[in-house]
């Protein structure tokens, strides 16, 4: 059997990664996995409900939704990969694979499965289709990724699109774009996407990201309760807010902003912490998404923005590569949670803290009085933390050789900013092959040979595929990684899923 080739990430790329500021090229082969992840996700949740629920298939008019799919595939390959890497997508797709392996809940299976039709018909719109479907929403509402949402009256289980409209009980809606069309007295309600964007001046990073207030698979993905749908008022604040982190974050560390920018693509609201502290997570299943609550410190909203989406960067590595034998079993103390943490835990907290050093190092040096005098407390915080982590993992029995190369990276970075590391020296490398074959890297995107069903906490899953036609996928090889991925999921006759872990863990700041 063939096996799926590799997406090719150089040794200055890796370490770029690990240190927080990863390289343009990283942030490529990075997303590129994540489509290939998703598309590969997408297939099996195809091949495994029509094999094992094949009277749900159908009744679900999952069957029509899979036609539609590759209809929509076939007319724009580019607009069916945006809707495909919608953050929320993930969460819907993984909640699919759990049901269908029996590694999760199946009670939502019937909701979850019936919305392949309408992803479907939001990937058709999107590559310029006039969509006539019929979709089923059996719990009343017509989800479309990257397009918002409609909430039905009760009791509805069908509904009809015929292009961007809509047919519901006598009257025919348009889905425009932008603003609600149905108003909150009315039995019905279209709730489109809003997008926040801020353009900073002298030619800075531009952050433009999708407000998620409406997506069903929002809901219990990041670990805190979320906000409903934002009033205008609402989203006139997070402008505001946003703005003034964005252009101080901009200001500051251009570059970093950068990889922010391409990293947050969805703002997910969530609800005040009652007893006033800060509140913000990611979710390893929902890449791209940064979930936080209302912060009026611009200083502290720029934090979260660089915390979150370096656990974003991080979780979309660790889905190419292990850093961590995911069968260690052992659990660490760290200085910014209470509960022991697994390896690959501690991996990503440090990771984030670490992010942040280069950020308030800076922001002592631009301000002065008070402002000064907290950001100094800020880095010298992390500092501490940051240290006493990575004195923890150097050398750690679990980390593969490409994990003790991202430690001994983000060593150097903490050092670089003055935080002296004393090496162990010591540690074994059980799993991943000798050291010397760590750089350049070669990231996994696809393997047909290992799916084991190992245990490990909060990883997102991945997925094998078995079957003919199998392609590699090669960055700088030619043909590219993009054709050879449309090759691979079009080629495919039959992929199987092996979910490693049965729970999505969202990360916490």
């Amino acid at each position: 059997m063939t096996s799926f080739g590799t997406l090719r990430m150089t040794a200055a790329d890796f370490a770029a990664v690990a240190a927080g500021r990863p390289t343009g090229q990283a942030l490529t082969v990075l997303r590129e996995g994540q489509i290939s992840r998703r598309l590969l996700m997408l297939k099996s949740v195809a091949d495994m409900a029509r094999r094992t629920v094949p009277d749900l298939w159908a009744r679900s008019r999952a069957a029509d939704g899979w036609e539609l799919c590759k209809r929509a595939r076939g007319a724009d390959v580019e607009a069916f990969e945006r809707v495909v890497l919608a953050p929320h997508v993930g969460v819907w797709l993984a909640r699919c694979l759990r049901a269908l392996t029996g590694s999760g809940p199946a009670s939502g299976l019937t909701v979850d499965l019936a919305r392949l039709g309408s992803f479907a018909a939001a990937a058709a719109l999107r590559a310029q289709l006039r969509p006539e479907v019929t979709l089923s929403t059996p719990d009343g509402l017509l989800w479309l990724p990257t397009l918002g949402v409609a909430e039905l009256p009760e009791g509805t289980d069908r509904v009809r699109l015929d292009g961007r409209h809509l047919h519901l009980a006598g009257r025919t809606v348009a889905l425009e774009e932008g603003h609600d069309r149905w108003q909150d007295a009315e039995p019905a309600r279209w709730l489109p996407r809003h997008r926040v964007t801020v353009f900073p001046q002298g030619g800075r990073p531009v952050l433009s990201v999708a407000v998620e207030d409406a997506d069903p698979y929002r809901l219990r993905a990041h670990g805190h309760p979320v906000q409903t749908r934002q009033t205008p008022s609402q989203l006139a604040r997070w402008e505001t807010m946003l703005g003034e982190a964005w252009r101080l974050l901009a200001d500051l560390l251009p570059e970093r902003a950068a990889a922010c920018a391409e990293l947050c693509t969805a703002l997910v609201p969530l609800l005040p912490d009652p007893a006033g502290r800060g509140r913000s997570s990611s979710s390893r299943e929902a890449y791209g998404a940064v979930a936080t609550a209302p912060q009026n410190d611009p200083a502290r909203l720029a934090e979260t923005l660089l915390h979150e989406t370096a656990h974003v960067a991080f979780a979309a590595l660790t889905d190419l590569v292990d850093l961590a034998d995911p069968r260690d079993a052992s659990r660490h103390r760290v200085g910014w949670r209470p509960d022991p943490r697994p390896v690959g835990a501690v991996l990503t907290g440090t990771h984030a803290h670490l992010a942040l050093l280069q950020f308030w190092a800076r922001r002592s040096r631009d301000v002065d009085g008070a402002a000064a005098r907290t950001a100094a407390a800020r880095f010298d915080h992390y500092g501490r933390h940051v240290t006493a982590a990575l004195r923890h993992l150097d050398g750690h029995r679990a980390l593969t050789p490409l994990g003790t190369l991202f430690v001994d990276h983000m060593v150097a970075e903490a050092e670089h900013h003055g935080q002296r590391v004393r090496r162990s020296g010591g540690g074994g490398h059980p799993v991943g092959g000798p050291k010397e074959q760590s750089s350049p890297s070669s990231l996994r995107v696809m393997s047909g040979d290992s799916a084991r069903p190992w245990g490990n906490e909060g990883r997102s899953p991945r997925g094998y595929a078995a079957g003919a036609g199998e392609a590699a996928a090669v960055t700088g090889g030619d043909p590219s990684a993009i054709q050879t991925r449309r090759g691979a999921w079009t080629e495919q006759p039959r992929a199987v899923w092996h979910r490693e872990n049965g729970a999505d863990a969202p990360y916490c700041a």
